[in-house]
């Protein structure tokens, strides 16, 4: 027990001689920082010419709003509208069929067959279930009605009933093939 206590004595007694050495005078090193750069002045980059304000007077008087109603209603069945105008929702008083539940980017086309000369799609659902079409069913979320079925081309057409901007229904053709994968 003396031992360990000689030991502490000469452990504190090594630290303060330590904290002594370290306790000097501090002058050259403050010499030095306001010496050290006292003759050298940084070089400052002038600062960029900018050119004079030149005003532009906006004139479009005859130009058309970019905000008028009349850019977005055309007529009914207008060129670019996407599809004939309806003017009224799809009818909905029947039930809804399975693949309805879907959008059509979940909806991957795997192939078609015929069965009693009649073509049929095989449709595999995002959630890994596959399911059967025919024409006159219902895909998707937009009230696409398949339209044709092409099994030489790997091809299903639906009519799709959507609005356009303006809040109008209209009517378009989508065309689904088989994935590569």
């Amino acid at each position: 027990m003396l031992h360990n206590s000689k030991l502490k004595i000469i452990v504190y007694m090594g630290m303060s001689m330590m904290l002594t050495a370290c306790g000097g005078s501090m002058s050259d090193l403050q010499s030095f920082v306001d010496n050290a750069f006292k003759d050298n002045k940084p070089e400052i980059e002038p600062l960029p010419v900018v050119p004079p304000y030149k005003a532009f007077a906006y004139v479009a008087n005859e130009e058309l709003d970019p905000f008028s109603a009349d850019n977005i209603i055309g007529g009914a069945g207008a060129p670019g509208d996407g599809g004939v105008a309806l003017g009224k929702p799809p009818v909905e008083d029947r039930p809804k069929e399975e693949l309805e539940n879907f959008p059509l980017d979940a909806l991957s086309m795997v192939g078609t067959l015929t069965k009693k000369n009649q073509p049929w799609v095989v449709i595999k659902t995002s959630q890994g279930t596959v399911l059967f079409a025919t024409v006159g069913n219902y895909v998707g979320e937009n009230y696409g009605k398949i339209k044709r079925i092409s099994t030489e081309e790997q091809v299903v057409v639906l009519t799709e009933t959507v609005t356009d901007p303006s809040g109008r229904w209209i009517t378009r053709d989508v065309e689904i093939t088989v994935d590569e994968q």
